[in-house]
């Protein structure tokens, strides 16, 4: 199995008025061949600009990357010309956006957006790429394709223009596909389409793929490993079972029991992550979680966790997994 993406040390940060906000610091991850990789976190957590910076789409400035490395199917991203960077998007890398209305230009019909993205990237001609934007069309399993292709973005639902967004980004056959909350917009039942819909694809084409989300809810039945993040560090990384059943970081842990439990009484109220996250205009020292987390301890706040390995392929950034953590500690949190 061939490693598709490789990132070691990422450091992103944006230049504001106010100061330096340090919106990725330090993430390390890695993608292999038909892999599913799913980022986890709160809103504002660095997911999107982690997805974002694989594809070098931060504007630049006021993005900037201190430090870091991405291997993306050999290619050297963060020293890629803007000239490298086209041929590598589409190509070897695409995105499907949250919002896929202010994806599509709202004056072009879907079909001869998909063929400009055809074209763009691929020599082929306009009568080959119009059957293969159906094919497309066809594969993300959107009825009578050949007549909805010459039909406009606003004829189309919330969930079929989000279909729409994944042929285009499957219109290059890329080997990583990087899908930023897919189904935020949509009601509950979409979102348990497109999931399966992104499921079927996966193992139709072998592509990998790097789902970002906030809910762990999405992750089980498609991802193969997760990493949860939080204040711009990647906290916890491991299977999907490891995440769900063997956790070791607090931060999982309130993710978790944040999540509705079909079996709670209807008196019962849902569960919810006290304070809120750190101003990354100034992280602090220690522990991003400690001010937040139930479990936490005097070394948390002034000293940064290194990664503790728990098991193969999985490590957590807490003092809880250290030697000399006193074992009430640990007992606390086992209960939790």
């Amino acid at each position: 199995m061939s490693r598709i993406l490789s990132v070691e040390d990422l450091h992103v940060s944006f230049d504001t008025y106010a100061g330096e906000v340090k919106a990725v610091r330090g993430v390390s991850l890695y993608v292999d061949e038909g892999e599913v990789l799913a980022i986890v976190g709160e809103s504002g957590c660095g997911k999107s600009v982690t997805a974002q910076t694989l594809m070098r789409l931060n504007p630049e400035p006021p993005a900037r990357i201190p430090h870091g490395e991405i291997d993306l199917c050999g290619h050297d991203i963060v020293n890629a010309t803007d000239k490298e960077m086209r041929a590598i998007r589409g190509n070897n890398v695409a995105m499907i956006f949250q919002d896929p209305m202010t994806c599509l230009n709202p004056t072009m019909q879907v079909g001869k957006q998909l063929v400009e993205a055809i074209r763009l990237h691929q020599k082929m001609s306009a009568d080959g790429a119009a059957k293969e934007a159906i094919g497309l069309l066809e594969l993300v399993r959107i009825p009578n394709a050949a007549q909805r292709a010459k039909q406009y973005p606003h004829e189309f639902s919330g969930g079929m223009r989000q279909r729409v967004m994944i042929a285009m980004a499957l219109s290059c056959k890329p080997q990583l596909l990087i899908a930023d909350e897919p189904t935020t917009a949509l009601d509950v039942t979409i979102q348990a389409q497109i999931m399966d819909l992104l499921a079927d694809i996966q193992k139709q084409t072998n592509t990998a793929i790097i789902l970002i989300t906030h809910d762990l809810g999405v992750v089980a039945s498609l991802a193969n490993r997760v990493a949860v993040m939080y204040a711009g560090k990647i906290v916890e990384t491991g299977s999907v079972e490891d995440i769900f059943y063997r956790h070791s970081h607090p931060y999982a842990l309130a993710l978790l029991n944040s999540l509705p439990k079909p079996d709670t009484a209807r008196s019962e109220k849902l569960i919810s992550i006290p304070g809120t996250p750190p101003d990354l205009l100034a992280p602090p020292k220690g522990c991003p979680f400690a001010s937040r987390c139930n479990y936490a301890m005097k070394v948390c706040k002034g000293n940064m966790p290194p990664y503790f390995q728990v098991g193969e392929g999985h490590k957590a950034a807490c003092w809880l997994l250290h030697k000399d953590c006193p074992a009430s500690a640990k007992e606390a949190f086992n209960r939790g």
